[in-house]
């Protein structure tokens, strides 16, 4: 049997009813997926909540599914977060996807010395990416993408909300290594260089606010690949 469509809805899921589909995702289900009133779905609100449903109005303007039941994905015991540059062209866009399907909570795109793209680009392609990728994984929660900021306001926030911290590093100790204290935070930050890595004076200034080194690899990762690394080594704990 083929899995059922998924889209996300406007809002939160909050029990039984009537839901609207945003545009984007109406139009795809009425003209690419040429789904009619009474067909069935997957609908999700990306904090986490999903049901089945079925379509409830064919209204291109107006597309409302109804739900019968709510239900919550199961949360992860750590929540793994992601600080890194924004690499440049499509990488971005596989770094968010990737992460999504990974199940990191948040991203932190950082403005660091040495990173190539300043900022640059369009949130709200990012939630796109992020949604399609969460539709694609079966996952009900998006990540939380974050204003490009510098490396100072994102230490202090992680600090602030008692993250575990890191910072990958080929000559860093195994993740293994923190496998209790992990745990115990059950919050992760992972602090990932740009393109052209984090300049001595970063280093230096993460490594004197609680920052400890981890080692993903043995040898220096694109930064796409060091974030999915980092997923799924801390989930391997």
């Amino acid at each position: 049997m083929s899995e059922l469509p998924r889209f996300i809805v406007d809002g939160l899921l909050t029990g039984p009813g009537e839901y609207r589909l945003p545009p984007e995702e109406a139009r795809h289900a009425l003209r690419s997926l040429r789904l009619h009133n009474g067909d069935p779905l997957v609908v999700f609100d990306g904090a986490g909540n999903y049901a089945n449903a079925i379509i409830a109005s064919e209204d291109p303007g107006d597309l409302r599914v109804q739900v019968a039941e709510v239900k919550e994905e199961l949360r992860r015991p750590v929540s793994i977060s992601i600080a890194t540059g924004i690499p440049k062209g499509k990488r971005w866009q596989i770094l968010v996807e990737k992460c999504t399907e990974l199940g990191v909570d948040r991203l932190y795109p950082t403005l660091t010395s040495r990173s190539v793209v300043r900022g640059e680009g369009d949130p709200g392609h990012w939630r796109r990416w992020a949604v399609e990728a969460a539709k694609q994984c079966r996952r009900a929660s998006l990540p939380e993408i974050l204003p490009p900021r510098e490396l100072t306001p994102i230490l202090a926030e992680a600090k602030e909300e008692n993250f575990m911290l890191f910072l990958a590093d080929p000559e860093g100790e195994s993740p293994r290594s923190y496998q209790k204290e992990i745990m115990v935070a059950g919050r992760v930050l992972v602090f990932i260089g740009p393109e052209g890595g984090y300049s001595e004076e970063e280093i230096a200034f993460c490594l004197t606010n609680g920052v400890k080194k981890i080692c993903l690899a043995p040898y220096v990762l694109r930064v796409e690949t060091a974030a999915a690394a980092a997923c799924t080594l801390i989930h391997d704990l």
